[in-house]
């Protein structure tokens, strides 16, 4: 019953104050006062047992009061005095599993296993929770345990036994046992419908033989068990997706978005069906719903303008821009924020000037607040993206001055430090981002750079796999991840993210190609199929179709099925062949199969239609010379030429025939012509990047590798070239410092290249032993290159260890050869001379 003071003004347990008023009730003070001092002596007589033993009971008490975060509270304080108080644990086990903490109930039952190895209810909870986590080794250890402990606990065991042995069957790929456990499931479903365990092995079955209605059937009374779990809600929305029933579908993410109004992906899924239908005014209408009112934060109203930009086109995307910003007039920031926006539709469309101009106007003489800082943060973008860094730079660190934990800011400097090779200080900006904003995606990505720039792969792997889990597998982070851990050569890791990504985005295009890759490396053909059957499910994406034919090609060909290979990939390629990729692809085939003539009679067949198609006629050129027949390769590729002196694939396909042919002053013709039409073309400044160092200018091909390091500061090769150069042919120490920093990234590189460059700069920088550890690689991977032998043999030198140098130094003038002009060689020879005591 509540207590309430003289003015009638309820009071809170344990007669504080009225919080009205501040009147007291002085004697009940004085009670709970007495009350507490002689709980205190109590308290001080207790020994760890009954002190234990109080707290348990209290949160039993609790509980019986349906209070379960303070009975956990409780539970915990009992480990406080007795850490094996059995009862205890297991009653807080349960309470956070009840409370959703599965993870932590998980590592409570985890500590009873310890504690008592063989209580059979701990294990076959532990069981029960890894099999519904995937935690397969776990689940095998307990539950097999279980099964030994309690052979005759049938109720619970069966579902446990049945379940491990599914999945072994499933590893074993054998069909028959499958099936069995298959069956023993539905069983033991008959007689116990709530046996989630079972119930997933019949899902999982349906699943695998591709039988939508079972899934269905099989889902529906999980979903009605486990409301909470959006994981049923995905598998019924895969199955009515197969079966095409767009009405249930429609219902079914109707229901989803009620249960789950705050999931984004839940959010995309209603959206993308309403796009599939062609339905603009049902998305537009559900967009502006999740956006609220037209005067409410504008950020909401994003995607309502891409919906209406992707429907009625990029114009009326932009009127409904400035229709926003004339509603907000009397709200100036969210005017501004449609303004900037119209300024970044500009930017895109080619008005850089006019909408770089546009933001400045935004931001002059603009008070200090969140939204001109968002719009200095655009404006820098802006400026970062026309090569004006310190435009960029300046802007950020004007934001920076107001707002030492501007996210925007802090990323946009962090950017600009890795393309400056100043990876360690951009970590420091990034780790603030994060502290602001930490499950913000482009600063764990960024973050991921700038470990990857540092050479540290190891804390750039885990930066990628925070990024996975922040997604919730979404595609980009996933397919990132994945290609680090397929460069680490972590294959079984890359598959598992994919396969997580796909059960979260079985509709995306790009995560099915990637995990098709990997399965068709692998030889996992069943994989292979299951991405056909889901790449079918996506009739909106004209990319899903093409994809799923290349893929139906590559599995007849994997079987040694060529034929029927081939005829997938010509129907793909079209009559005219206007699917040049598919074109070239038959072209392979036939070649690897060694039919050149088929190959020579199907191109030209296909060029009746398309006589003048360039990308067929540059295929028709690299045929030719597959025939042995240059000349004619050479004439098509210089009327193409001829016609588009810019045409960047003829003048390197040209340029590389050439030189195999060993026409070099043509080949450098061609490729000087080429430069002088198109002097930004990456791969022929590569390609002039070479011909100066092969011709010795060595600061001439420093100075390309440095534009086209400035242009792209990601791409590795051109960093390790750059750096290589550098180390080997510049001697003052601001240039070894420029060469480190740019190479730091190859740290821990197993590419022979790589190591060399590293290695030599580690040599330069006076740490030998790090040198060598990265050189004696390098030089087993190059065994032909004077140089790399060279930097190992003075490598062995500086290390004291002549008997190993000798021989390698000889090796590096022996491949140099006599005439050899390198400063490099010259020192092989002096050095040689010193060892030899001459």
């Amino acid at each position: 019953m509540l207590s309430t003071c003289g003015h009638g003004h309820i009071l809170l347990p344990l007669s504080r104050p009225c919080l009205r008023c501040n009147h007291s009730i002085m004697s009940r003070r004085i009670l709970t006062a007495f009350a507490f001092a002689a709980t205190l002596v109590l308290t001080a007589c207790e020994s760890s047992e009954e002190k234990a033993d109080a707290f348990y009971k209290s949160g039993m008490e609790l509980l019986a009061a349906g209070d379960p975060d303070r009975a956990i509270v409780a539970f915990r304080n009992v480990f406080r005095f007795d850490g094996e108080h059995y009862e205890a644990r297991k009653e807080l086990a349960d309470a956070l599993a009840a409370n959703g903490d599965l993870s932590g109930a998980y590592s409570q039952y985890l500590r009873l296993a310890e504690q008592y190895p063989d209580d059979v209810v701990v294990l076959q909870t532990l069981a029960q929770m890894a099999i519904r986590n995937q935690g397969w080794d776990e689940a095998e250890r307990h539950g097999r345990r279980a099964l030994e402990l309690a052979p005759d606990a049938t109720e619970i065991n069966d579902p446990i036994r049945v379940s491990l042995g599914f999945r072994q069957s499933i590893l074993d790929e054998d069909d028959a046992k499958t099936a069995q456990f298959a069956d023993e499931a539905q069983a033991l479903l008959d007689i116990n419908p709530t046996d989630i365990l079972s119930r997933r092995i019949v899902i999982a079955h349906a699943l695998q033989q591709d039988r939508p209605g079972a899934v269905l059937e099989a889902v529906e009374p999980a979903i009605v068990q486990f409301p909470e779990d959006i994981s049923y809600y995905t598998l019924k929305l895969r199955a009515l997706s197969t079966l095409q029933d767009t009405d249930a579908l429609e219902a079914h993410l109707r229901v989803m978005y009620t249960q789950f109004p705050e999931n984004e992906d839940v959010q995309r899924t209603l959206i993308g069906f309403y796009l599939q239908r062609q339905d603009f005014d049902g998305a537009e209408t559900f967009l502006r719903q999740l956006a609220g009112e037209e005067t409410d934060d504008p950020a909401g109203f994003v995607s309502v303008i891409q919906l209406i930009e992707q429907a009625k086109g990029r114009d009326a995307a932009k009127a409904e821009m400035q229709r926003l910003a004339d509603v907000n007039a009397e709200y100036p920031e969210n005017a501004d924020f449609y303004k900037a926006l119209l300024a970044s539709y500009a930017f895109e469309d080619g008005d850089r000037d006019g909408a770089i101009a546009d933001l400045q106007a935004l931001i002059t003489d603009a008070e200090p607040s969140d939204q001109i800082r968002r719009i200095k943060g655009t404006l820098a973008n802006m400026l970062l993206r026309t090569d004006n860094q310190v435009g960029a730079r300046a802007l950020a660190e004007e934001v920076l001055a107001e707002d030492q934990s501007n996210v925007v800011a802090l990323k946009l400097r962090a950017q600009l430090l890795i393309n400056a090779d100043q990876p360690s200080e951009a970590i420091g900006d990034l780790r603030r981002a994060l502290d602001q904003s930490p499950r913000d995606l482009d600063t764990l990505l960024l973050l991921a750079a700038a470990h990857e720039r540092n050479g540290n792969t190891e804390l750039q792997g885990e930066r990628l796999a925070i990024a996975v889990e922040v997604s919730n597998s979404a595609p980009r982070e996933s397919l990132l991840y994945a290609n680090y851990l397929l460069r680490n050569e972590r294959t079984e890791a890359a598959r598992s993210v994919l396969d997580d990504a796909r059960n979260a985005h079985p509709r995306n295009v790009d995560i099915l190609v990637q995990s098709a890759r990997l399965a068709l490396q692998e030889e996992s053909l069943g994989v292979v199929r299951g991405v056909i059957a889901d790449l079918e499910r996506i009739p909106e994406d004209e990319r899903a179709a093409e994809v799923a034919t290349s893929l139906r090609s590559a599995l007849l060909l994997q079987e040694d099925r060529a034929e029927e290979g081939l005829e997938l990939l010509q129907e793909q390629a079209g009559g005219n062949g206007q699917n040049t990729s598919a074109v070239y692809a038959v072209i392979q085939t036939q070649l690897r199969s060694g039919k050149l003539e088929e190959a020579r009679a199907y191109l030209d067949s296909v060029m009746v239609n398309a006589p003048n198609d360039i990308n067929l006629r540059l295929i028709n050129a690299a045929l030719h010379v597959a025939e042995g027949d240059p000349a004619t390769s050479e004439a098509i590729l210089r009327e193409l030429i001829t016609a588009n002196p810019a045409q960047q694939t003829a003048v390197s396909q040209l340029y590389v025939q050439l030189r195999r042919t060993r026409q070099v002053d043509e080949a450098r013709v061609v490729l000087n012509a080429g430069l002088a039409a198109n002097p930004d073309a990456a791969r022929l400044l590569q390609y002039q990047a070479g011909e100066l160092e092969a011709l010795g200018d060595i600061e001439g091909a420093i100075a390309v590798y440095e534009k086209l390091y400035e242009r792209n500061t990601s791409n590795v090769t051109i960093a390790n070239n750059l750096a290589s150069l550098i180390s080997t042919f510049r001697d003052t120490p601001e240039s070894l410092e420029r060469a480190g920093a740019v190479a730091r990234r190859l740290r821990g590189t197993e590419v022979p290249a790589f190591q060399d460059t590293y290695g030599w700069i580690a040599y330069r920088q006076g740490d030998f032993a790090d040198a060598v550890n990265y050189l004696e690689p390098a030089a087993k991977g190059l065994p032909n290159n004077a140089l790399v032998q060279f930097h190992l043999g003075m490598t062995y030198v500086a290390l004291e260890r002549p008997d190993e140098a000798k021989p390698q130094l000889e090796r590096a003038l022996e491949l140099a050869g006599p005439d050899s002009t390198l400063t490099q060689m010259q020192i092989a020879r002096d050095t040689l001379n010193t060892l030899n005591g001459q």
